[in-house]
């Protein structure tokens, strides 16, 4: 089989990697293709870029609209997609040659709805193992915890277009990848780095805490893993906000929830921390305003670990 796939590229701003990008998806060895490209009212030379462009490929369409954001963006994309598969691009991000292909093909020979491949920032190690694993809804939400290996993102990921009919997008939706792996029977992976992420998206504190709450309740033996990730959010939030000298809003809530963390979940969530992220629990728990003084001087914190 040879099924149309539309891929839906997300635009505003970008004009110092937007050639490249599209350039990326033309480029795939998967050839039947639709590419969907929505400038969400850019206002550099990516419009210009998206006009030029879709001329020269009957498969590209195009939309120009007022700017809104990256979800409605991606709502107005899967309006207009007619493929039977769907992946998502953001227009400063590049994916490597053979990437649907492969994702493509890991659809067809095994019985999943979405198929997902590692995504990778500039700089960063990359990921070339070709064996491929299937997942139970549940597992996958564990591997989206733990963060190891599934990227809280729609891109570099393959969807039946079907998982969307009851699923749309906002701006601040941290949950969205979770309930699409929800309505997926069963979830593949293979762990190739085939997505450059030029810009990482970003969820609020609030609606990342919210979703783990959510998946807490939906999912009671994955209790361990949410509350981990609820740690390591606020363990984030104070790094960042001490060693930038940014006001924390609701600092005090914050805490209470972090120590309830560590006073009761301790044990458990360690072994998953980092030797850094242990030092730094450790030194908040003990005492919250010596840690605020001296934490730029203490080891880095890789938030994205």
């Amino acid at each position: 089989m040879n099924d149309l796939i539309s891929v839906v590229v997300s635009i505003y701003n970008d004009e110092k990697n937007l050639k490249d990008c599209i350039i990326s998806i033309i480029g795939q060895t998967y050839r039947n293709l639709e590419i969907i490209l929505v400038d969400d009212g850019s206002t550099d030379g990516s419009a210009k870029i998206c006009d030029d462009l879709v001329l020269t490929s009957s498969k590209m369409k195009l939309v120009h609209r007022m700017h809104s954001g990256l979800g409605d963006s991606r709502n107005v994309g899967l309006d207009m997609a007619t493929g039977k598969y769907v992946t998502f691009v953001n227009g400063s991000d590049r994916i490597k040659s053979d990437m649907i292909e492969n994702l493509y093909k890991i659809m067809q020979n095994y019985p999943v709805d979405m198929s997902m491949c590692s995504c990778y920032t500039s700089g960063m190690a990359q990921s070339n193992t070709s064996t491929i694993i299937t997942l139970s809804s549940e597992d996958a939400i564990r591997q989206l915890l733990i963060g190891k290996s599934i990227g809280n993102t729609v891109c570099g990921k393959l969807f039946k277009k079907s998982l969307f009919y009851s699923i749309k997008f906002s701006n601040d939706n941290a949950d969205v990848l979770i309930r699409l792996i929800e309505l997926s029977k069963k979830v593949g992976f293979v762990n190739i780095s085939a997505y450059l992420c030029n810009n990482v998206e970003t969820f609020s504190r609030t609606s990342l805490i919210n979703r783990d709450i959510r998946t807490m309740k939906l999912y009671p033996n994955l209790d361990i893993y949410c509350q981990y990730d609820i740690l390591k959010k606020l363990q984030n939030e104070f790094y960042e906000a001490f060693c930038n000298n940014i006001p924390l809003i609701n600092s005090d809530n914050m805490y209470k929830m972090f120590m309830q963390i560590v006073n009761e979940k301790e044990e458990k969530i360690s072994p998953f921390l980092s030797y850094k992220r242990k030092a730094h629990m450790y030194l908040i728990a003990d005492d919250y305003n010596t840690y605020k003084r001296i934490c730029p001087v203490l080891p880095e914190l890789d938030v994205n670990n």
